[in-house]
Order: structure tokens, then C-alpha cells, then sequence
């Protein structure tokens, strides 16, 4: 599963905002019981079924063996045996079908899907005749049509026979199979195909072309994750210390964040919320009352040592932009990168990072915030005519309790100039050539009238609106390397733009 191997449960993987598992539980009766064979990153399996299914009845078997030789789905599901001593439906971990399940019957039935010859090696592959499964062969290369292959789906009635066979220690590409069962039956039953829509999630390759048939465009990050289950928010981080002191900030101010209702591990959960987000509405009266509603309600002022403050404002915006720029670097070295964007030359950032006034963006504006305050993290209840923040930061600079006002704005900002639903949508483009480089992206009518509103209230609070305008550029630098192409070239590409436009501006003012 490429770099997710690393980080989730191949089961967790979200689709569609439901786990891969969600998806499996949910073609199955409220009354099913269900055996699953955990092994690897077992705990984050027990911890999202017991937040996301905590009316499901799971019995859980630990598979000794997953990874090592004579490892395998034969020898993980074989570990389960004495809990499925009756007729039972078996499924692996990433198979995926559209059609509804047949009810419990006196035969067998094994899920087949027609796949390309060129990827039979890949599969356990299954000759349907007469509407019987009459041969099986595992892992080869067939271009018999009348092949079609096992999708990791099946209802296993005659259980003994399956088991027996199950039990043989022979291996196919290094692995126990569960084909060793099923070729028993199929010798010795009357086993029958049942023909599904199939999506298959098995490889990293398979899962990413399966996100983006529920979505524009792949907005995920390799280290948290989102899922909504039955009317319950859950987020997943891998690392929990992040899911620890975004618990620990929402209780500092809990009337402006949703109430967290579970927290265990890297998980934590809330109940949906009612509301859309404000790039839902097109309204300045909205904006204005959000504005009012954070003064009051969400940037509570705190009291904070001035080094204190000095460190984290340091910390968070010199020294977090130039590790996120190494990130970059890695990803796109830094002497190809385009020195004409949209038609204007730009300095490399080489000759920018050291025009930044970092003294000047040390001395914050200590406040209880958000910490990513952009309108897909806002929440407007018509009916109530109230506000809920989602997605808050976990810290700044390790700092739960509190950061700087003008990082708020500055989200705000960057927010409302480059509206993160268009982009979710693939609203964008991004092309480069021989040194030049062109982006677009879809914004609002309202756009300049909301920066507009923004800078008079930024201005209100006796705060520098170039500052807020710089952030802005620091802020689409550092998150350029958190996402994939083309969005992290265009948000590095913007960012470079605004940053080049506002050291010319303080040039020419000073």
C-alpha cells in the first residue's frame, strides 16, 4: 500500500469518508456477528470498530503469524477456525461489491469478477461452466475467458471439508492460501459463482484510482485521516500526540468546537454537526458576524511571557517554513524551479527567505485561536444562526493554550483567496515549461469583497494588514509540500508570487 503501509491498517484505509471496513460491515445485517483476524496495527482496528460500530457484535482473533513465512490470508483466516465451526461467509480486508449479499443457502458460492488476462498472475482464478465453479488456478496466467477471477468474497457451507484442506501447509508464492479450501470443495461439492461489481483495493495503485471515483480530487494526507460513520465524525492521526492536544485544546473552549465523544489511541470523535461551511454561503453579513463572533467567543485574550512568545512565533514561522521548504526541495529541487510565474518574473525564494522580517513576525498577538481558521472549518447553523469550528490546530509551537492572532487572520485570508472546496473539486490547473510556470484556480464574485471586509476589521483590532498579507505567502509555502501535485506546485507557486509582491510593496513604502 506504498507510504500508507507504514502508517494505517490496510482495513482503515478511508473511501468515500468510510473505512474500507465500514463499507464491508454495512452489506451485512445489524445482527451479524463477525470473527476478524487482526495482526498487523491491530490496535487501530479494535479502537475504529469500537468507535465507528460499537453496536456490532466483532470477535476478535490474534494471528500470530503476518507477515512472516507460511504467513497468508489461508493461515489468517485457518487461526479463526474454531469460532467458524458452521456455514459462514468469509471476505477479505479489501474487496469491495456493489450487489447485495444472497441469504444463507444449503451450497457454496464463490464472489468472481472477469479481469484482464494481462492480470490473472495476480489472482485466484476460477473456471465457471454450466453455472458451477469447476477449476481453480492460483497465481498463473490464464486467457480462458471462461476464468474469472476469486474476488476475495465467498459463503463457505460445507465448512469441514474447507477446513481440512485449509490446514495443508502447502504454499503458494510463499504464502498459505485460501484457495487450498476451495479447491477441496471444489472437487468434492456443488460450489456455484456469484457474479459482483467489484472494487478492488488490494495495492496502493488500485486504491488511489478507487478514491477519485468519489472525488475530484485527492485532497489526503498521508498522516491523519477522516471518516464519517452513522452520524459520527471520527479523525484518525498517527501520531496520537497530536489527537492528545487537539482533545486538551477543545476543552480549553468547548462551546466553539463540536463535543468529543470518544478519544482513544490516535482516534478521537464527535457528533455530525448541523450547519454547512461558509463557502457554502455567499453572504457579507455572515462574514461580519463571524468576525464579531470570534472576538467575543474564540480569541480569548491569554496572558503569555514576551520571549515566550517571541520563541513560538519563531519557532512556528521561520523555522517551520524553512524545514517545510526542505520538504520541498526534496520533492522538486530547488534550481528547477520556474523563475517566470503567470507571466512574471520571480526571484528564487534563495534571494526571498532572507527579505523576510522575521523579527517583525515574531512579535505576535498572544490569543486563545483556531489555528486553521479557513471557511471549510467553519460551520454556519441557518436555523440557529450560529457558528462551530472544525479542524482546529493542535498546537503552535507546542502551545495548546494559546498562538498568535495574526496566524488566525492570515487563515482566514489565504482561506478566502483560494477557496479549498474549488480545489476539492479540481478546479485548478498547473502547467511549466523551459522556466515558466502557469497556475489558475475558480474563486468567488465575493473574493474582493471579503479581503475587503477582512482588512477593515484586521485594521479595527489595530493590526498590520501587510503582516496578515505576508503570513498569507509563508502559509501556501508551507503547505505545498503536504500535498500531492498539481495543488502542491500551485501552492507553491502562489506562495512565492504574493511573497515576491509583498517585499516589493514594503521596499517601495520604506
Amino acid at each position: 500500500m506504498g507510504h500508507y503501509a507504514k502508517q494505517l491498517n490496510k482495513a482503515l484505509l478511508p473511501l468515500d469518508s468510510r473505512a474500507i471496513i465500514t463499507h464491508i460491515i454495512e452489506r451485512f445485517p445489524a445482527n451479524a456477528e463477525f470473527v476478524i483476524g487482526v495482526g498487523y496495527q491491530q490496535d487501530q482496528v479494535r479502537q475504529y470498530l469500537g468507535i465507528a460500530h460499537p453496536d456490532r457484535v466483532i470477535i476478535y482473533v490474534e494471528v500470530d503469524n503476518y507477515e512472516g513465512p507460511g504467513s497468508g490470508p489461508g493461515y489468517s483466516l485457518s487461526c479463526c477456525q474454531s469460532l467458524l465451526q458452521q456455514p459462514f461467509y468469509f471476505v477479505s480486508c479489501d474487496t469491495l461489491w456493489d450487489n447485495e449479499l444472497p441469504s444463507p443457502a444449503n451450497y457454496n458460492w464463490l464472489g468472481v469478477a472477469p479481469v484482464p488476462a494481462t492480470e490473472t498472475e495476480r489472482y485466484c482464478n476460477l473456471r465457471v461452466d454450466g453455472g458451477r465453479v469447476r477449476e481453480l488456478r492460483d497465481k498463473e496466467r490464464v486467457n480462458d475467458k471462461s476464468f474469472h477471477a476469486f474476488v476475495g468474497l465467498c459463503y463457505i457451507h460445507d465448512h469441514a471439508i474447507f477446513w481440512q484442506a485449509l490446514g495443508s501447509e502447502v504454499t503458494i508464492a510463499g504464502e498459505r492460501q485460501v484457495s487450498n479450501g476451495i479447491r477441496a470443495l471444489i472437487s468434492a461439492c456443488e460450489v456455484k459463482p456469484f457474479s459482483v461489481t467489484w472494487t478492488d483495493v488490494g495495492d496502493f495503485e488500485k486504491y488511489k484510482k478507487a478514491v477519485l471515483q468519489f472525488a475530484d480530487f485527492d485532497f489526503s494526507k498521508s498522516d491523519e485521516f477522516f471518516y464519517s460513520v452513522r452520524g459520527k465524525i471520527i479523525k484518525y492521526f498517527v501520531d496520537t500526540n497530536i489527537t492528545d492536544r487537539r482533545v486538551a485544546k477543545a476543552s480549553l473552549n468547548p462551546d466553539v468546537f463540536p463535543p468529543i465523544t470518544d478519544h482513544v489511541g490516535g482516534f478521537y470523535a464527535y457528533p455530525y454537526q448541523p450547519g454547512e461551511t461558509l463557502y457554502q454561503y455567499n453572504s457579507v453579513d455572515i462574514l461580519q458576524a463571524l468576525l464579531n463572533w470570534l472576538e467575543t467567543a474564540v480569541w480569548k485574550t491569554v496572558v503569555v511571557n514576551e520571549a515566550d512568545m517571541r520563541r513560538a512565533c519563531r519557532q512556528f514561522y521561520q523555522e517551520k517554513t524553512l524545514k517545510r521548504l526542505e520538504a520541498y526541495d526534496r520533492k522538486y529541487p530547488a534550481e528547477n524551479q520556474p523563475m517566470v510565474i503567470n507571466g512574471q518574473p520571480v526571484p528564487p525564494l534563495q534571494e526571498l527567505l532572507p527579505q523576510i522580517p522575521w523579527a517583525e513576525l515574531e512579535r505576535g498577538v498572544p490569543r486563545f485561536i483556531h489555528g486553521d481558521l479557513q471557511f471549510d472549518n467553519i460551520l454556519y447553523d441557518k436555523a440557529t444562526a450560529s457558528f462551530k469550528l472544525l479542524d482546529w490546530r493542535q498546537d503552535f509551537a507546542g502551545e495548546v493554550a494559546f498562538g498568535d492572532l495574526y496566524y488566525d487572520f492570515a487563515k482566514l485570508r489565504g482561506g478566502i483567496i483560494l477557496n479549498y472546496d474549488y480545489i476539492k473539486r479540481n478546479l485548478l490547473g498547473y502547467a511549466e515549461e523551459g522556466g515558466r510556470a502557469f497556475f489558475d484556480f475558480a474563486q468567488r464574485y465575493q473574493t474582493s469583497t471579503y479581503l475587503k471586509i477582512l482588512d477593515q476589521h484586521v485594521a479595527k483590532c489595530g493590526l498590520d494588514v501587510d503582516k496578515v498579507r505576508l503570513l498569507v505567502a509563508c502559509i501556501y509555502l508551507n503547505m505545498a509540500p503536504l500535498h500531492h501535485y498539481p495543488f502542491d506546485k500551485m501552492l507553491h507557486a502562489l506562495g512565492r508570487i504574493l511573497l515576491a509582491e509583498e517585499l516589493e510593496r514594503r521596499k517601495c513604502v520604506s
